[in-house]
């Protein structure tokens, strides 16, 4: 069986991840100050700007994905034989969030089955990463990476994110659908009924966002950034061994 040739790629994959990161913690804080002055027009707009960058970081993502997935030339006798699973799955996972959020960003649509998406692949990181964290490949030798604590980190920061993605879609799809001079409070309801307050142009008050907003959306900035942080300390932990000793 012929094996194409080994191009080690997880440098720049590590690299896109850390730059995803950075520009989901910077559209996030963005967003929720738009939401703040209670200006929907600018949150489209911030969301649509942000989906060019994301969707050339899904593209080039889906294509090392496809990539390690399609050409991985080693077997399981030479001990990287399921580096391709390990690395690529979760590759292709994120890629499919990023280009999913670009889309609907970019039109305009809702952000619910983008965040849908993130929670599934969150928790599906999350279970990767603690594979390959606790499986024994060999006596004395936890773990499916050289760095898997900072492997570990990296997968659960990402994981966590993708988590907490779905609620902060689903609130800043109610803000975008209930709009008014102040927040209409959460129900079942997709719109505000005949005489609520938060549809009325006479409502008095000014507009001030709930807790339970708060509650909703905070969480993903800060795992977002906290992705950052692992990406970047993983980077350092694995960017020298892979400069220095190349395949």
């Amino acid at each position: 069986m012929g094996f194409a040739p080994f191009v080690d790629d997880l440098g720049l994959i590590v690299a896109l991840i850390l730059t995803a990161a950075a520009v989901f913690t910077y559209t996030s804080v963005r967003a929720l100050f738009a939401i703040r002055r209670n200006d929907p027009a600018g949150l489209r707009a911030i969301l649509r700007s942000s989906a060019v960058p994301v969707g050339i970081l899904g593209a080039v993502s889906a294509f090392l994905g496809l990539f390690i997935e399609t050409t991985w030339p080693f077997l399981l006798s030479d001990g990287l034989g399921s580096y391709d699973i390990f690395f690529g799955d979760v590759v292709m996972l994120f890629a499919m969030v990023l280009i999913a959020y670009a889309v609907v960003a970019y039109l305009g649509l809702r952000l619910e089955y983008a965040g849908l998406l993130a929670l599934i692949a969150g928790i599906t990181t999350a279970w990767y990463g603690y594979w390959g964290y606790t499986t024994l490949v060999s006596p004395g030798d936890l773990g499916l990476t050289k760095d898997p604590l900072e492997t570990f980190l990296l997968y659960l920061a990402f994981a966590a994110a993708g988590f907490f993605a779905f609620p902060a879609a689903l609130a800043v799809d109610w803000y975008l659908a209930h709009p008014g001079p102040t927040f209409a409070p959460f129900s079942l309801a997709y719109r505000p009924a005949p005489g609520d307050p938060a549809a009325s142009s006479e409502a008095s008050g000014g507009f001030r966002l709930p807790v339970s907003f708060y509650l909703l959306t905070a969480w993903f900035p800060v795992f977002a950034f906290l992705a950052f942080l692992a990406a970047w300390f993983y980077m350092g932990a694995i960017l020298p061994a892979h400069l220095t000793s190349p395949p």
